[in-house]
């Protein structure tokens, strides 16, 4: 989104005078009599902006228009992810460097930002023509499913956002065989105008059609701030009968306790006003994995701790006891051992602190011959 110099900000004073209340649901508590725009008129008075907000940006109706207007909800059914064998735990892999053997997962996690690259016009493509060869430079079994995690910083998420119809990117990552993709987190900001949260809430909405369009199977990711946000998640899941998995994300600002304990809440009470049972993927969610044993019937943990610790030559040795310690290796020497045996005594500590059978065994780790 472009840089651009305000016009003078006249925004409404309290969220009751506000036009967009119907779609925004208002702040809650005593910020509702404030209003959201009160937050940053002072600072747009003199500095640049790049929010999606109706006082302060020149190109908001264009922005509006181009998401197919505010809080449009998915306008067709979205390609269910299949919940047959998932498990509770679900590694990570961020890249196949270091490692020289395939790693023998049933499922995985990769990331979006291991999937593309940049063309010479600036736009994301994809960087790997087939299947196979994906799983070769990931070091993954050809019988690994993968599941494409969305999550990433902002700008690499503006840049395919900009640029994912004209490449067809969509397109060409469904050539890989997936077996599903999360929706990208667009940010939720809590310091400027909440009706830039809600243009991200629409593109979440847009993007998740293309990936069903493109014939991915389509995980919804859920971003919410108000109990409002909550029930039109509510509303969206009715119309989307057979979509259950749906993904939720404990890092970045959810990874404060207090704030993931709200998400946490809004999950539980969504799942209660569907009236029917979610499979959350809880994208770095390990430490709440008792609290989604306790209240969900399915659900999958995402989480990179194994694949990061590895890459630090940290090795796990005891899956109910202990930390994390120095595993010094030599130089050129491959990883690939020591990333299989913390992805499988992790998920053990996982499940026995959630008290849990581990439904990814040590056997289903073991290195395959390179292909």
């Amino acid at each position: 989104m472009e840089y651009q110099r305000p016009v003078d900000p006249e925004p409404p004073s309290s969220c009751k005078e506000c036009p967009f209340l119907a779609d925004c649901g208002g702040l809650e508590g005593d910020a509702y009599d404030r209003a959201c725009f009160q937050r940053c008129v002072q600072h747009c008075q003199f500095k640049w902006c790049d929010m999606a907000c109706p006082c302060l940006h020149l190109r908001f109706a264009e922005l509006i228009e181009d998401v197919g207007g505010l809080c449009t909800p998915p306008r067709r059914t979205l390609i269910p992810c299949s919940l047959a064998n998932l498990p509770y735990y679900i590694p990570h892999i961020e890249h196949g460097s270091r490692r020289d053997a395939v790693l023998g997962a049933p499922l995985v996690s990769v990331p979006l930002t291991a999937l593309i690259r940049k063309n010479s016009r600036g736009g994301y493509i994809s960087r790997y023509d087939t299947p196979e060869s994906m799983r070769d430079a990931l070091w993954l079994s050809r019988g690994t499913a993968v599941i494409v995690s969305s999550i990433a910083p902002d700008q690499p998420l503006e840049d395919f956002w900009a640029s994912h119809i004209s490449e067809g990117t969509l397109e060409q990552l469904a050539s890989l065989r997936l077996l599903a993709m999360t929706v990208p987190n667009f940010s939720f900001m809590l310091d400027v105008p909440r009706i830039n949260s809600l243009y991200n809430l629409t593109r979440i909405f847009r993007v998740s059609e293309r990936i069903s369009d493109a014939g991915i199977a389509t995980i919804l990711h859920l971003q919410a701030s108000t109990r409002h946000d909550w029930t039109r998640w509510a509303r969206v899941l009715r119309d989307q009968p057979k979509s259950s998995c749906v993904a939720v994300e404990f890092q970045t600002g959810a990874r404060r306790h207090e704030t993931g304990s709200q998400y946490f809440s809004g999950l539980v009470g969504l799942q209660d006003q569907l009236g029917r049972p979610l499979h959350p993927i809880a994208l770095a969610g390990g430490c709440r994995m008792r609290e989604f044993a306790s209240h969900f019937t399915t659900f999958s943990v995402v989480d990179s701790t194994p694949f990061i610790k590895t890459m630090k030559r940290r090795i796990l040795s005891n899956p109910t006891s202990g930390g994390w310690r120095s595993y010094p290796t030599n130089a050129g020497e491959s990883l690939s051992p020591l990333l299989a045996h913390n992805i499988s005594v992790h998920s053990e500590r996982l499940h026995f602190r959630a008290g849990l059978t581990s439904n990814l065994s040590r056997q289903q780790l073991l290195l395959l011959p390179a292909a």
